[in-house]
């Protein structure tokens, strides 16, 4: 994946670098390839929401397996919840981690669409400039 981001990055850079001066081909061109990266970035996003999800019910079912536990050991339901919840501290570490990059990668990806957005508005414009310029001659 991170060789995704890579290919992003350098063409978020060449865009930024070139985006006045680029002819509408290098243009399409490079929203082609953004494109393309944007829908493998898209992949790894839902795989990293769904893994998220799933770390959230893991922890979920763990304090409610842990918190049953405890009350069936005479433990009263408020101190089974709250020793429930701290022993569940790993699964709700790796839930964390699951969705802080799950949270990445999506605003990632939205910005990464936001700047084919910016392209497409680039090459309109450019062919309306072309237009007017074959017409006036």
């Amino acid at each position: 994946m991170s060789e995704v981001i890579k290919k992003i990055g350098k063409i978020v850079s060449w865009y930024n670098t070139n985006c006045k001066s680029a002819t509408p081909i290098q243009l399409l061109d490079c929203k082609d390839t953004l494109v393309t990266l944007n829908y493998n970035l898209a992949e790894t996003v839902a795989d990293m929401t769904k893994d998220y999800h799933k770390s959230y019910y893991i922890r979920k079912m763990a304090i409610a397996v842990k918190k049953n536990a405890f009350i069936k050991n005479g433990e009263a339901i408020g101190k089974a919840e709250s020793l429930a919840t701290e022993e569940a501290a790993e699964q709700f570490e790796n839930e964390l981690e699951f969705e802080a990059l799950a949270l990445r990668f999506e605003l990632l990806l939205k910005q990464s669409n936001k700047i084919v957005d910016a392209i497409q508005q680039r090459v309109s414009y450019l062919k309306v400039e072309l237009n007017r310029n074959n017409t006036i001659t």
